[in-house]
């Protein structure tokens, strides 16, 4: 069932990606608010069907890397609902509509097989701990799409192509939004590893460092020095973006590449 749910998510996503590309800025008057209704239809479905595999398997959807990242989307979809509310903002949200395509579609495929839950998950800091990954991920990938809109601006700008610009967000306030993102990212992953090692901790037995955990290092040693590069080095603008988009595609080739060889994070 949940993946008849999915799919219909996809769907729904879809359409909203493809109805919001930047560069057709001449559409007929109906499909800004068919998009409207695909969006709120695509995060609906794709909740009901994270219920749906909740309830299933009677497990979060946080174990697995299928259900990481199914989560992960789903998180996205709903900043998507809120960023399209914004002034001149129906560009990014169609790249965070199709973003989400990607990682549901990347969920759909990477292996989800039912583990047996750890006795150490009833600890008060692994919440903390995964709740803290997601968000810290979800802002690095809010960081990747605001980054490639900022790219799309600037060569438009550059081309000197200025038709239906005026409906696009201004290169100063991407940046400044990549920055905010990266820094909203950067903080919640560092709770998170600081969480995931006291968790670590409470365990009885020595908790091995495994794949994930290196992982999740680099990872965090790539986005403090994309925060220090800003904030000590000064960096703005292209430089910044290519930070944002580059670390955002290592990490997805990363988590990808852990879940299907080791079926699991931890």
């Amino acid at each position: 069932m949940e993946h008849l749910l999915f799919a219909l998510a996809l769907a729904g996503y879809l359409a909203v990606a493809l109805s919001r590309v930047p560069g057709f800025e001449r559409r007929p008057g109906w499909v800004e608010p068919a998009g409207r209704v695909a969006l709120w239809g695509g995060v609906a479905t794709h909740l009901a069907g994270l219920v749906w595999m909740s309830v299933s398997s009677d497990q979060l959807p946080v174990y697995t890397p299928g259900a990481s990242m199914v989560l992960l989307s789903g998180t996205i979809g709903l900043v998507t609902l809120a960023v399209q509310r914004m002034p001149r903002a129906e560009a990014l949200s169609g790249l965070l509509a199709a973003l989400v395509v990607v990682l549901l579609g990347l969920g759909l495929i990477l292996p989800n097989p039912i583990r047996a839950t750890s006795e150490g998950i009833g600890s008060l800091w692994f919440p903390i701990h995964a709740a803290m990954i997601f968000l810290g991920l979800a802002g690095f990938a809010l960081a990747f799409g605001v980054s490639l809109l900022y790219l799309t601006v600037r060569g438009r700008l550059k081309q000197k192509r200025l038709a239906g610009l005026q409906r696009l967000p201004a290169l100063d306030s991407l940046d400044a939004l990549n920055t905010r993102f990266i820094v909203f990212g950067f903080l919640a992953l560092t709770v998170g590893i600081a969480a995931g090692g006291l968790w670590a901790a409470s365990l009885e037995g020595d908790a091995a460092m495994g794949p994930t955990v290196y992982a999740t290092l680099v990872l965090w040693g790539w986005y403090a020095a994309a925060v220090g590069v800003r904030v000590v080095g000064g960096w703005r603008g292209r430089l910044a973006a290519h930070f944002s988009v580059v670390g955002f595609v290592g990490l997805l080739l990363g988590l990808g590449a852990i879940g299907v060889a080791f079926q699991g994070w931890h």
